[in-house]
C-alpha cells in the first residue's frame, strides 16, 4: 500500500502566507491576528454542539477556506448555533461543519483543511421550528496536532462517517466529504498502547425528502485498525471504497418513533438511551425521530427483549420481544390514554439501496 509523509513544505508555505497577510497595505502596520473576534455566546438555534475537549474551538460551515465562521465553543462546554442566519442557506438540506482550535485560528492568517480537528454532518430543516441537531466533538483528539492517521473516502456520491469501536453505535470522530483523500485525523495514542478500530458508515440524504440513509458492510468486515503516528513519519493511509450492490448493505433497522403523548420519551435498550439520527437521545412530545437499531444477525435479524420507553414522570413502558430485520423500516406510534402509555409497532418494508444517488452538501 502506498505510504505518505507530511511535507515540511506546507509549513513553509503557511509561514509565507502569514507573512503576506499580516500587513495592512494602507497603513503599513501589522494586523493583530490574536485580536480576531470570536463569539462564544450560545444563541437560539437548531444546531447544538458539545465540545468535549480541553481546548477552546471555532466552528465553520462548509470549507474552512471560505471563512464561514459561525462562532466558538469554550473547552468542555456546549452551545447552540442559529444556522438560519447563514447567507444563502437553503430551507432544508445537508452541510458539513468543521472545527479548529481557537488558538490556531488566532495565530494563523488563514485556516486550512489540515488545521481541522473535527468535521460533522448536519441534516437540517429550517421550516421545522422543532428541528434539533446535536454533534459531539471527540475528546480524544491530539491537542498538539502532532500525531494523526490518514483516511480517504473513495466514494464519489456519499459522505463517510468514521466510527470508533462499533460499526453502528460507535462514536463518530470524523466525517469526510465524497472523494476526500488523505484526510488528517488527529488522535492521541491510547493509554493501553493498542490500535484504534475504525468502521465506515456511508451516508446519503435525499434532497427531496431530507431522509437520511446509512449504509455499510454488514457485520465487521470493513474494520480498519491503525495507530496514530507522528506527522512527518511513515504513515499508511486508511482507504474506504464507496458503496456498491456487491459489498454494501444494511446492518441496522430504521425505527421511526412518533411521540403522540404529552411527555418526552427516551428510547432505551437494556437501560441505555439510544441516539437518533439527529444525534439526540430524546424524542420530544409531538415529534418523530428515526433510530438506527443494530440488527447484525444476517437475514434473520436481531431479537430485542429489553427495549423500553421512559417518560418524563419516570414511567417505563416495556416493549414486547421484537425482531428487527436489517435494512427494514418500522413505524412506532406511542400514545397516552387515561394516563396509560401504549405503543403500536409495524413493519413498513425494506429500504432500497441508493447507489446512483449523490449527496448534495451546502458550501462544499
Amino acid at each position: 500500500m502506498k505510504k505518505i509523509g507530511c511535507l515540511a513544505l506546507a509549513a513553509v508555505l503557511g509561514l509565507m502566507v502569514v507573512g503576506c497577510a499580516s500587513t495592512n497595505s494602507k497603513e503599513n502596520k501589522p494586523i493583530e491576528l490574536k485580536n480576531k473576534d470570536i463569539n462564544f455566546n450560545s444563541e437560539k438555534g437548531s444546531l447544538f454542539v458539545s465540545n468535549n475537549t480541553a481546548e477552546d474551538v471555532v466552528v465553520f460551515v462548509g470549507k474552512v477556506e471560505k471563512g464561514n465562521l459561525i462562532g466558538g465553543i469554550h473547552a468542555n462546554t456546549s452551545r447552540s448555533f442559529d444556522i438560519s442566519k447563514i447567507p444563502g442557506i437553503p430551507s432544508s438540506g445537508s452541510l458539513l461543519v468543521r472545527v479548529a482550535t481557537a488558538n490556531l485560528y488566532k495565530e494563523k492568517a488563514r485556516i486550512t483543511e489540515e488545521d481541522v480537528i473535527y468535521t460533522g454532518l448536519v441534516v437540517y430543516d429550517l421550516n421545522d421550528s422543532g428541528d434539533k441537531i446535536s454533534l459531539s466533538i471527540y475528546r480524544g483528539f491530539d491537542a498538539s496536532q502532532k500525531e494523526c492517521i490518514y483516511v480517504s473516502n473513495e466514494s464519489e456520491n456519499f459522505v463517510l462517517e468514521l466510527r470508533l469501536g462499533n460499526p453502528s453505535q460507535g462514536e463518530v470522530i470524523a466525517t469526510l466529504a465524497p472523494l476526500t483523500t488523505n484526510k488528517r485525523i488527529y488522535l492521541s495514542a491510547r493509554d493501553d498502547s493498542l490500535s484504534y478500530d475504525f468502521y465506515p458508515t456511508f451516508i446519503y440524504v435525499n434532497p427531496k425528502t431530507n431522509e437520511k440513509t446509512s449504509m455499510n458492510n454488514p457485520g465487521k468486515a470493513d474494520r480498519k485498525r491503525a495507530y496514530p503516528e507522528p506527522i512527518g513519519g511513515d504513515i499508511t493511509p486508511i482507504r474506504f471504497e464507496g458503496p456498491s450492490a456487491s459489498n454494501v448493505g444494511y446492518d441496522v433497522a430504521f425505527v421511526s418513533v412518533q411521540n403522540d403523548t404529552n411527555s418526552g420519551i427516551e428510547f432505551r435498550n437494556a437501560g441505555t438511551p439510544l441516539k437518533n439520527q439527529k444525534g439526540r437521545r430524546f424524542t420530544a412530545s409531538g415529534r418523530t425521530d428515526v433510530y438506527e437499531i443494530s440488527s447484525q444477525n444476517g437475514e434473520a435479524g436481531k431479537l430485542y427483549t429489553s427495549l423500553t420507553f421512559e417518560f418524563d414522570n419516570f414511567t417505563k413502558k416495556k416493549i414486547s420481544p421484537f425482531t428487527f430485520l436489517p435494512g427494514y423500516k418500522y413505524d412506532v406510534i406511542v400514545t397516552e390514554l387515561d394516563g396509560n402509555y401504549q405503543y403500536d409497532i409495524r413493519e413498513v418494508g425494506k429500504k432500497s439501496l441508493v447507489e446512483d444517488a449523490r449527496i448534495q452538501l451546502f458550501m462544499e
